[in-house]
């Protein structure tokens, strides 16, 4: 009966109360079984090495023992106990001993009694009894503890076969696990997703079942919290720097890794039953790290599944992309086959026409292409425009009907080729489309659509969003169509573009897809290569037409040309590629006193030997593929000397590609050279009577001067003040002459051996400016001088160069007045270098500008009129250049162009 309420006692303490008040009532059942008064019965905790009260009537429940207080005794003796909580007690203790096979005597704990039991064997029986129960009951109620805990473990099992996510798994995992370890808080740290932002961590309360996501920063953590996480899963007691994890303190933990996740489980949840330990055990660290790889599994399989669902859908799309491209590929294959037979039925039509009307409508055939409606657009190429020509589509409100009616149409032919060919050419193409827009201007150049597809012979694709950024340029394509969804292609043969076709879904409002470009860009080249073909065919039949008419018309004009060419006044020689004559008309009959029969495939050299120098020239023209001419060209024939002009131009064959030889004209102007002969010796003679008489008149007023000064010198020859002037102004008159004489003979003597050299026409200049500067300042002139470049290579004469940049200079400087300019000019042109020499003043008139440079004609008071006439001879005789004048709005200009030279640094002058 006692041991029976002992168990009972025990019992209620570890699953009920541990403050059971059958503790009490138990306590003095024994005190009376043993006899005592007082007694208290003590379990052994050994995580604490301490003893707890659990059965007292003198001790309060749950008082600590220190196991040092008790020593070794195992036989009743008395002790006076410093208990924990500050109490002292004299009592008498008897320790609990508990023999197991596999650990020996094991201490359980402890019974206290305040007086020697008077029942001692009652006492014994009482501390075998309470040695056994100490050991047994606590085992059975860890055992059961267990048992309850794996039992708990089915919900781990269904949570990890439901869970559909990895945030789902882990939420609910974190929740059974705590509660089956019976943990306070739990903390999951995710190391893969650590950043410079901290690390992630999750805190799960269990009194609250409330989650927490905050970012860690490792830094702060101490390397004593740090440690823990390193090495395997382990149990920690009091730990330090875990604290700070969870932010309250922590009595004991346990830690688990589990790939890139460590899982903290903190503080053992506290129970009014007794506990021997109020600390996670190794019961609780095998079913955390085991839950946790069951975790790990579950969140594969989780992730397994999701990248399968992925893969299934991806397979699932795939399926409907490869559905889809299949029903694409037939449209296609349908498609390509209604391209191939409108570019058929093009092929058989000889009308450019009714190519155009086999296109629009091939396009616009439920039965072939199926666009709602086309538009064509034919290339001017005079006025380099697009001009509206066709506009097939339904042109009444009753589309759907129109569009029945041309089925039912189509479904009469078998051959849909057949179908085309005599549908457009019985179709007429005068609806209410065609009106809009027949032969309308549609300028193409800059427009953004129709440029790409005339100069770039592009595609183009219309859709919202496209023709939205093009804003108003294509603003009148838009509204003639009503939809900014079409395509344009050009129609494009080999040498260019015969028009534009657009087409589009107005009706149906279906997408122009891409893949319409390339049955587009087929029909492109098709309909441009019919095109041709039709035009090719109209121009033969038109010129197997003209042939005919150019048939007996050739006949006619080769009996004319040879008619013309035997009565020409002058005399044809044609002679081919090796040389010899093929032609010899009359007039060469006459000429030469040869006929026709005996000079065909003769070469011309036989004739002589001025017909050699004409056949070589005949060569040399076929090689340089030019007209050579020759004028009054000396051929002695029959003893007689006759001059001609001879024409040697090349024979081209009737398309100028091919050289068949040369043809020879020759005219006879004996009479006209003699005549010039004549003509030229009587310009010589009035010539030299005019220059005669203005010699004499130049010469006159020097001798007159020096014949008056003489006599003076004569009756002032005592007088040497007279004497010296007049001695000094006949010196002065006799090198007047000297540079009359000078001049005269300068322009009349045949050109001297001149001296060519490369050097810089601007230092001429410069020197010349220096040697008239004094003149320029008497007169106060603005000097400008302007050149193209620093140095301009000349290659001249430079002696007689500088005479002419001199005179004219010269010229300047006296024609321009006071305090008036003069600019001065050197430029480099394409092949020539050019000098000008400009200076204010009156213009010279057009009738005084055409005498210049004649010789002795001048405007001033004293000069011979030679200056000029020597400039001309210098620059246009012996430099093969040009000098002339042009007379400006308050000015007059003189300018000397020369060859230019081929400079290379060798004979460039620095």
């Amino acid at each position: 009966m006692i041991g029976k309420k002992i168990c009972y006692a025990l019992t209620e303490i570890f699953e009920k109360d541990k403050y059971s008040t059958e503790a009490e009532n138990t306590a003095n059942l024994l005190a009376e079984f043993v006899g005592v008064d007082k007694i208290s019965v003590a379990i052994y905790e050994k995580s604490k090495d301490i003893y707890r009260v659990l059965i007292s009537n003198f001790l309060p429940l749950q008082t600590k023992v220190p196991v040092s207080e008790i020593g070794d005794r195992n036989s009743l003796s008395k002790l006076t106990l410093k208990l924990k909580d500050g109490i002292t007690v004299d009592a008498y203790v008897e320790q609990l001993i508990h023999n197991t096979p596999e650990t020996g005597d094991e201490k359980v704990g402890i019974v206290m009694t305040n007086q020697i039991p008077k029942k001692m064997a009652n006492f014994a029986e009482i501390v075998d009894f309470l040695a056994y129960s100490l050991w047994f009951i606590p085992s059975y109620e860890k055992s059961k503890s267990y048992l309850s805990k794996y039992r708990s473990l089915w919900m781990l099992t269904n949570l990890f076969e439901s869970a559909k996510s990895h945030e789902e798994l882990l939420d609910g995992f974190v929740k059974v696990i705590s509660e089956i370890i019976e943990a306070e808080i739990t903390a999951v740290l995710n190391f893969s997703e650590s950043s410079d932002e901290g690390l992630n961590i999750i805190i799960y309360d269990s009194q609250t079942s409330r989650f927490v996501h905050k970012n860690l920063d490792i830094s702060k953590l101490t390397d004593e919290a740090m440690r823990y996480f390193k090495g395997m899963e382990k149990i920690v007691y009091k730990p330090d720097g875990l604290s700070e994890l969870f932010s309250t303190k922590v009595l004991s933990a346990l830690i688990v890794p589990g790939g890139d996740y460590w899982f903290i489980f903190a503080n053992k949840k506290s129970k009014e039953i007794y506990l021997q330990t109020k600390s996670f055990d190794s019961m609780d660290l095998d079913l955390a790290r085991d839950s946790v790889k069951r975790f790990l599994l579950a969140k594969g399989r989780i992730e397994f599944e999701q990248k399968l669902e992925e893969e299934v859908a991806k397979l699932r799309e795939l399926q409907k992309m490869h559905e889809a491209l299949i029903e694409d590929q037939k449209e296609q294959i349908k498609r390509m086959n209604a391209v191939h037979y409108i570019s058929q039925a093009m092929r058989t039509m000889y009308s450019v026409k009714n190519v155009y009307k086999t296109l629009l409508l091939g396009l616009t055939s439920g039965r072939l292409l199926g666009y709602n409606r086309a538009l064509l657009l034919t290339y001017d190429g005079q006025r380099d425009v697009l001009i509206g020509k066709m506009w097939l589509g339904p042109d009444t409100e009753n589309v759907e009907e129109d569009w029945k009616k041309a089925n039912l149409r189509a479904m009469r032919y078998a051959d849909v080729v057949q179908y085309l060919r005599e549908e457009a050419m019985t179709l007429e193409i005068n609806n209410k489309l065609t009106q809009q827009i027949e032969n309308r201007i549609f300028p193409y150049k800059a427009h953004p659509i129709l440029e790409k597809c005339v100069v770039r012979k592009k595609i183009f694709v219309a859709n919202e969003r496209i023709i939205d950024t093009m804003g108003l340029e294509a603003a009148d394509l838009v509204n003639l169509l009503g939809t900014k969804e079409f395509a344009a292609f050009p129609l494009v043969g080999r040498e260019g573009v015969f028009g534009v076709v657009i087409v589009d879904n107005y009706f149906t409002k279906k997408r122009i897809k891409e893949s319409d470009i390339d049955i587009l860009k087929i029909l492109s080249d098709s309909a441009g290569l019919a095109i041709e073909t039709a035009q090719n065919y109209e121009e033969l039949r038109n010129k197997t037409i003209s042939l005919e008419r150019q048939k007996s018309l050739i006949e006619y004009l080769r009996e004319f040309s040879d008619s013309i060419l035997q009565n020409m006044s002058s005399a044809i020689i044609v002679i081919d590629k090796e040389g010899k004559v093929t032609e010899w008309n009359k007039r060469a009959e006459v000429y030469f006193n040869r006929p026709k029969e005996q000079m065909t495939g003769v070469e011309l050299r036989t004739l002589g030997s001025e017909f050699e120098d004409i056949e070589e020239m005949a060569i040399q023209s076929m090689k340089i593929k030019e007209e050579i001419t020759l004028s009054n060209y000396l051929i002695q024939t029959g003893g007689r000397e006759r001059y001609y002009d001879v024409k040697i131009t090349p024979f081209w064959d009737a398309d100028k590609l091919m050289l068949r030889g040369v043809i020879i004209t020759l005219d006879d102007v004996t009479e006209r050279v003699n005549l010039e002969k004549e003509r030229k010796k009587q310009e010589k003679l009035a010539a030299l009577g005019e220059m005669a008489a203005r010699v004499a008149h130049e010469l006159r007023n020097p001798v007159s001067v020096l014949g008056g000064f003489i006599k003076r010198l004569e009756k002032n020859v005592d007088n040497p003040e007279a004497r010296n002037r007049y001695i000094k102004i006949i010196a002065d008159e006799i090198l007047r002459l000297e540079q009359i004489v000078n001049e005269i003979l300068d322009f009349s003597r045949e050109p001297r051996s001149l001296e060519f050299r490369y050097f810089n026409l601007n230092k001429l200049v410069n020197d010349v400016y220096i040697l008239l500067d004094e003149k320029i300042r008497e007169k106060n002139i603005l000097f400008t001088f302007e050149t193209d470049a620093e140095e301009i290579i000349v290659y001249a004469e430079y002696s007689r160069m500088k005479q002419v940049v001199i005179n004219l200079l010269q010229n300047a400087i006296e024609a321009t007045p006071k305090d008036g300019k003069i600019l001065v000019e050197t430029r480099v042109k394409f092949d020539k270098i050019v000098l000008s020499v400009w200076n204010e003043g009156t213009p010279i008139d057009k009738e005084t500008a055409e005498k210049l440079f004649t010789p002795f004609f001048t405007t001033k008071v004293q000069g011979t009129g030679l200056g000029l006439a020597i400039c001309k001879k210098i620059v246009e005789d012996e430099h093969k250049g040009k000098i002339y004048h042009e007379a400006t709005e308050d000015g007059n200009r003189f300018v000397v162009e020369l060859p230019k030279p081929e400079i290379t640094p060798d004979n460039e002058e620095k």
